[in-house]
């Protein structure tokens, strides 16, 4: 593989999906998995092996050299907005000349304009049901859901610990309310106390980052940083 490919290389381990001729031939006993540990030590060798030849683990399964990382792909771990087109397409962004207005003031009948919102927006999954909603209707958004400060601010807790960089302060700051920081939300938890003693967080003056035996483990991380993000915003 390091032969072919050029300086950018994703790495994912493969999982069987259900409805896959491959998910049923392992419930058939024709082929099996490897379990957990086996799967993890060899993991942990193709990064390696990727890191001697001059892969810098920029994501947790994205890997490049000499400069070659994806700008695509860290506009949505970075939080950006980005617009998703075609059959089953996610998109994350603030609508743009819509008329953002009601009448739910019945007594006065006055217009109330709302601030545009930043929206999760979903395109209907199937291919022909989509061609026939945008030939129709225009478009084949099927589900669009206004995302709060703390919606967008988990994403991108989720997506942002997944790079070497981590959350920068100053990205944070741009979505946080009453400009708090990351040390608001984050310092005085005992839960970010123990994983920053335990070698697994870092926190800074510039951000929050996972160390690397956190990324490792960051699955079982991110429910907990997830809780302590959502108690800060209970509390306000």
């Amino acid at each position: 593989m390091l032969e072919i490919c050029d300086n950018h290389l994703s790495l994912y381990q493969l999982t069987l999906e259900r409805g896959t001729a491959l998910f049923k031939m392992n419930e058939q006993g024709k082929v099996s998995m490897p379990d957990a540990d086996l799967m993890a030590e060899m993991y942990e060798g193709a990064v390696d092996m990727l890191h001697d030849a001059g892969f810098v683990r920029y994501e947790v399964s994205n890997f490049a050299r000499n400069g070659a990382e994806s700008k695509h792909n860290k506009s949505y771990w970075n939080g950006d907005q980005y617009i998703g087109v075609g059959p089953g397409a996610h998109g994350r962004f603030i609508p743009q000349n819509i008329d953002e207005c009601d009448y739910r003031n019945v007594r006065t009948h006055k217009l109330n304009c709302l601030r545009p919102q930043r929206e999760a927006r979903i395109q209907t999954l199937e291919p022909n049901p989509w061609m026939w909603e945008v030939e129709h209707r225009g478009h084949g958004t099927r589900k669009r859901t206004p995302q709060s400060q703390e919606d967008i601010l988990l994403e991108l807790l989720m997506s942002g610990l997944r790079t070497q960089q981590g959350i920068l302060e100053s990205r944070w700051k741009e979505f946080a309310i009453r400009s708090s920081t990351l040390e608001d939300v984050f310092k005085e938890s005992d839960v970010v106390k123990t994983l920053i003693k335990e070698g697994l967080l870092d926190m800074d003056n510039i951000g929050m980052r996972v160390s690397k035996r956190g990324t490792s483990v960051l699955d079982s991380i991110l429910p907990e940083l997830m809780n302590v993000l959502s108690s800060y915003y209970k509390q306000q």
